[in-house]
């Protein structure tokens, strides 16, 4: 794992992602007519980035934390608390969250390689959000929201932290630049000379913004008031075998969050 860059500090890089949908076939929701909703927005903007380089590139050493300015909280386990909201049940109902990011990758690989010889330049980034109920008081984890609850490592989104817990995958990207060159022959006849020597160098940069939205549950809330805590994390790795460069970039940006408590119909299950 790579070093990981938060809104507020330097911190380990996390793999977090989960299950992609909430399946829901043949069930219905039925919601109370005294429902609360809540809301929130977060402007900050956090980034990490990675490089390396044996044939004299210039690297980025950091990217910025905060553009905006503001501080955020890090989680034991290097969440970024980006986004939070309070509601209060009066009932032992359910909540729907949606949390809104958008989110950014650059990656840039590039080889050089002699005659007869191979190099391999990787770089990839990801960046990864989770949605957990919190104590207001204490900020102890009171829930965590589903479908992270139905993860396995054999689940195509969920991906485990460095403590096991599971989050949702925004965004991801692995980009792999190979380069192999034959050995160069020279046929010589009579009393001629000949030579050969080349080098090839080829690079390939991606950078792509995109806005992401995913929907969590909270089943079967009890009576009390809560913390809707939206966390977000970045990582990046670069490396490179033979000769070359690996650059590597994630942030997430502008983000919404949107809450709401419901009552489910008795039979209600995933």
């Amino acid at each position: 794992m790579n070093k990981l860059v938060t809104t507020s500090k330097f911190a380990r890089a996390l793999s977090a992602t989960m299950v992609s949908a909430i399946l829901m076939t043949g069930l219905t929701v039925a919601q109370n007519s005294s429902s609360k909703a809540t809301a929130a927005i977060s402007t900050a903007v956090g980034c990490t980035s990675s490089g390396t380089s044996n044939i004299g590139d210039t690297l980025p050493v950091t990217c910025h934390d905060i553009f905006s300015g503001a501080s955020a909280s890090v989680t034991p386990d290097n969440f970024v608390q980006i986004m939070t909201a309070t509601m209060k049940l009066s009932n032992s109902q359910s909540m729907f969250v949606t949390a809104s990011l958008v989110t950014g990758l650059y990656t840039n690989t590039k080889t050089k390689t002699s005659s007869g010889g191979s190099s391999t330049a990787t770089a990839e980034g990801g960046v990864y959000l989770r949605v957990v109920l919190r104590d207001p008081n204490t900020g102890a984890v009171i829930q965590i929201a589903d479908p992270i609850a139905a993860c396995t490592d054999q689940i195509l989104g969920c991906v485990k932290d460095t403590n096991g817990d599971y989050g949702v995958m925004l965004d991801s990207r692995i980009q792999t630049l190979s380069q192999t060159l034959s050995s160069c022959v020279v046929t010589v006849t009579g009393t001629g000379g000949g030579s050969c020597n080349f080098d090839s160098t080829l690079q390939l940069v991606l950078q792509t913004t995109s806005a992401h939205s995913f929907n969590f549950i909270f089943p079967n809330v009890g009576v009390g008031t809560y913390t809707i805590s939206v966390e977000s994390a970045v990582n990046t790795s670069a490396t490179v075998s033979g000769s070359g460069t690996s650059i590597a970039g994630a942030a997430y940006g502008l983000g919404s969050l949107t809450a709401e408590s419901v009552r489910m119909v008795h039979d209600f299950s995933f």
